[in-house]
């Protein structure tokens, strides 16, 4: 679940929306409407993430971290080490997040072959998982 918004600010929003809607005086206009619609859409959305998401960041974590660890990068040990501990700790997407940004700043600080193999690996592992993801979703719109 890497949203911006946390679960928390997801319902607040929804909430906003319906309460708007529930002190609208007369019928709905087309835009009121579509707000209503996207608050439902959003609460199918969260419902999946509350749900299914928890063990694919477990997953993606664990995985991240371990090819951080395994990676051979003279004179970049300490700080990939780190990065790998901060990120199989977390729970928390914007943590992991922020280290993932900080481990590509310094991947990209340090060009060299094996930089450039781990970047690469932790880029497929990002876009596995939005894909799974989006797989989620779908699976509960079906």
């Amino acid at each position: 679940m890497f949203n911006q918004l946390t679960p928390s600010e997801v319902v607040t929003a929804i909430g906003a929306t319906l309460r708007g809607a529930a002190r609208g005086e007369g019928q709905a206009s087309d835009f009121g409407r579509d707000q209503l619609m996207s608050a439902y859409s959003a609460t199918r959305h969260l419902a999946v993430e509350l749900a299914a998401y928890e063990p694919e960041l477990r997953n993606f974590t664990a995985s991240v971290s371990d090819q951080i660890r395994a990676a051979e990068v003279p004179g970049l040990e300490r700080e990939l080490a780190s990065l790998s501990d901060r990120i199989g700790r977390s729970r928390d997407p914007s943590e992991i997040g922020e280290a993932l940004c900080e481990l590509f700043e310094l991947l990209r600080r340090a060009p060299s072959p094996q930089t450039r193999a781990l970047r690469t690996s932790i880029h497929v592992q990002l876009r596995l998982l939005a894909d799974r993801e989006v797989d989620l979703l779908a699976d509960a719109l079906s």
